[in-house]
């Protein structure tokens, strides 16, 4: 029998092998579109030699080769265990880049475990909208317990954003909206942009929050007390 599986596994050829052979051939091109496309490819084939080449490169070339190697270890599945501290890292090595942050915290969604939701669960109350959205859609496909506490808190300080502005105060901001900056507007952003993010981010968090426990509350406070109530108990629902 085993002679008889020797004989498959040379016939089938090693994908690691051929996968990682054609890539060293096409990222040697001088295009970084074309080298990004060929990280790509080699993130649809799953195996810890890949998975660990795609995590060198979330720290290597450019951002859009980063990105790609990103979504290849969003791919991963098999190897969870070293894919999410490959991202994990990657996050920090590109602190300053939306874009692969952004990918990095969809992969981290893709991969829907738990040991992803640390990393998920700062970014859901990011400045950047695009970038927020992605981190709470990210929660949302892990479904973990750790994620409901930063949920709720965005949640209630896009309320608070929301609220009218006092009158007697024009340049005060929104009732203490986006508190974690101290109050008031020292975002860079127009009171416009910040209600716009706020409204955005408002719907994606309910949404979430909805799917995560299957009820629906009216509000933060709400969240908060239902959170509180069942903490203890509540469990994710397999998907």
């Amino acid at each position: 029998m085993s002679g008889i599986l020797v004989i498959l596994a040379l016939a089938l050829g090693d994908p690691d092998s051929e996968a990682l052979d054609k890539f060293k051939a096409d990222y040697k091109n001088k295009d970084i579109a074309a080298r990004a496309a060929a990280v790509e490819e080699l993130g649809k084939t799953q195996s810890p030699k890949i998975c660990a080449r795609l995590g060198a490169l979330l720290a290597a070339d450019g951002p859009e080769v980063r990105v790609a190697a990103a979504k290849g270890l969003g791919l991963q599945i098999d190897d969870k265990k070293h894919a999410i501290p490959f991202l994990g890292n990657g996050a920090t090595a590109n602190a300053k880049d939306l874009a692969v942050l952004t990918a990095i915290v969809t992969a981290l969604g893709m991969l829907r475990d738990e040991a992803g939701a640390s990393e998920v669960n700062k970014h859901v109350n990011a400045l950047d909208t695009d970038f927020a959205k992605a981190a709470i859609e990210a929660a949302g496909e892990i479904r973990s317990a750790t994620s409901f506490d930063p949920l709720i808190k965005a949640l209630k300080e896009c309320e608070d954003t929301l609220k009218p502005r006092d009158k007697n105060n024009p340049g005060g901001g929104f009732g203490g909206g986006l508190g974690r900056l101290g109050g008031g507007n020292n975002t860079g952003m127009t009171f416009k942009e910040m209600r716009d993010r706020a409204t955005a981010l408002k719907t994606e968090i309910v949404k979430v929050l909805r799917d995560m426990a299957k009820v629906s509350c009216e509000d933060a406070k709400d969240w908060e007390d239902w959170w509180k109530e069942h903490k203890a108990t509540w469990k994710a629902e397999k998907s």
